[in-house]
Parts: C-alpha cells; structure tokens; sequence
C-alpha cells in the first residue's frame, strides 16, 4: 500500500464524506425532533488521513474507500438508558442498517468499561436526486451512548488504559470500583428519570380531577399541573422558570397549592387592573408565572 496514494485518494474522497456527515446529521435533527427525543449532543467527524492509514494497516484494507467502514462517524449522546433503545428505533426506521454491534448487552454485568451501540448504515433508495447521487453508496457509522457512557470513555481514553490488562496492578480494583460507579449512576438516572415522569403524570391527573391540588406539595411537577389548570389561556413557561419560582414560592413561606391558589383568588381583581395598566411587552398579556409574580 503507497502511502502517497492513500493520501491522494483521501482528499479526493474527503468532499463526499463532509457532505455525507452534514446530510446525515440533518436528517437525524429532524428525525429526534419529530420524535420528540432529547439527547445530550450529536456531532459528527471525518477520520484525518493519519488514522485511516493506521486503520486500513491494521485490517490490511486496500482502496476503494467506499469498502472502509468508519471514515465518516457519527455520534448521538442521550440522557437515559431508555434513549439507547429508542435511538436504535429511530435508526432502524431511517436509514439501512448494515451491521449492529450492542457493547452494552453484550459486556458482562460486572464490567462497564467502554459501552456503546454501534452501528454501520446507508442511505436508504428513499433518499434520491442530485442531491444524493453521490453520497448514496457510502457508508458511515454511528455511535450511540448516554452522557454517563461518555464520560467514562473520555476520562479512560485520556488515561489512555485501553484494556484492564493496560492499568497498574494498584489501580485496578480503584479503576474497577470506579466503574460500576457509572454504571449505577446510569442505571439509577434512569429510575429518577421514570419516578419523575410518573410524578408528573400523577399531578396532572389531580389537576383534572379537582379544582386545585389541595394540600400537595410545592414543587416543580405539582406547580407545572398547576400552572396548566389555573391558566389555560396564557403562555406556558420553561420548566427553568418554574423551577425559579418554586425557589421564590418557597423563600416566601408558601408550602402547599392550597395556600398559593388562595392567595391568587383573593388577589385576582387586583392583577386584571395592574395588567390593564401595566401591560407586558411584548404581548397581550402575561404568562402564567408571570400571573403568580
């Protein structure tokens, strides 16, 4: 293998592969947005010339470079365990999937270690015009992993100990100890992530079957419900902001629901005057915590 020919082939095929990365992370966007998949970050790299002749040595690969696997990578980082799975979904649905390769499942529960789903694609024949023609036969692989995955493949990769065997003898059990923390960081992010879902799900049902929350707490699920019931018609606020005005409810004595929809009854004429007054810009009126300001 010459090198100057590898290298030559490279910044020849190097234009299909950057516009191969920028349509694939487009089409993913679009794809976690319509599905309303949140996910920590999705980026994307072509392998430098350096590494791609290292690798193509390794695996005593020749050119054409349609035949390497991995030029172009992709990388979607989720929050939760359960955002594994649905990104596999999410793939499987979107493009033709050549190869998958599951280091999750597959790695022994006693170890953590380097996890993630690979997985090598095309571009499926849906996708066709000019636009495509030249991209379509390339493939390009995808790496997908929580935040807590990421973080434990970062810190190894710059300790550079790329296999249990690579740490010192007085590290390991700290190293290994050190791993399963991830892990059940992982696992437990997963179950808040559940009981906060289902907290929230739960004070919605109560706002809809009675006329306030009563004597439920203050915090961010209960006030959110809240929120939704008492203002129908005003603009809903962030998540952020309710959880400042949790803080700011709470700084002022207000424990329950009860307590705070009194006090907003009792005030409400009140409010329409200062609003006719003093209306917000921009809009109409204001938002519902704005209301409760």
């Amino acid at each position: 293998m010459e090198i100057d020919e590898v290298q030559a082939g490279y910044e020849s095929a190097r234009p299909k592969y950057e516009q191969l990365k920028g349509e694939i992370i487009y089409i993913l966007e679009s794809a976690l947005a319509q599905r309303g998949i949140a996910i920590h970050m999705l980026e994307g790299r072509i392998k430098p010339v350096d590494s791609l002749i290292a690798k193509m040595e390794r695996q005593e690969t020749e050119p054409p470079f349609e035949e390497i696997v991995g030029i172009c990578g992709i990388r979607i980082i989720g929050f939760f365990l359960s955002d594994i799975q649905e990104i596999g979904k999410l793939l499987e649905e979107t493009f033709d999937l050549e190869s998958t390769d599951d280091k999750i499942t597959a790695k022994p529960h006693e170890e953590f270690g380097y996890l993630s789903v690979h997985y090598v694609a095309r571009l499926p024949d849906s996708f066709s015009g000019p636009r495509y023609d030249g991209i379509k036969g390339l493939r390009f692989e995808v790496q997908v992993r929580t935040i807590a995955m990421h973080a434990w493949a970062t810190i190894s990769h710059y300790l550079d100990y790329k296999s249990p065997n690579a740490i010192p003898s007085n590290l390991r059990r700290d190293f290994s100890a050190l791993s399963a923390m991830f892990y059940v960081a992982d696992s437990h992010f997963e179950l808040f992530f559940s009981s906060s879902q289902q907290a929230r799900l739960q004070a919605e049902q109560k706002a809809q079957i009675a006329n306030t929350l009563g004597t439920e707490e203050i915090n961010l699920d209960t006030l959110t419900a809240y929120l939704k019931k008492k203002y129908p018609t005003r603009d809903s606020t962030s998540s952020v902001g309710i959880s400042d005005l949790v803080e700011e409810l709470v700084a002022s004595g207000y424990q329950t629901i009860s307590r705070l929809d009194s006090d907003l009854d009792r005030s409400k004429e009140a409010f329409i005057i200062y609003e006719a007054e003093n209306p917000p810009r921009p809009g109409p009126q204001y938002a519902d915590v704005g209301v409760v300001r």
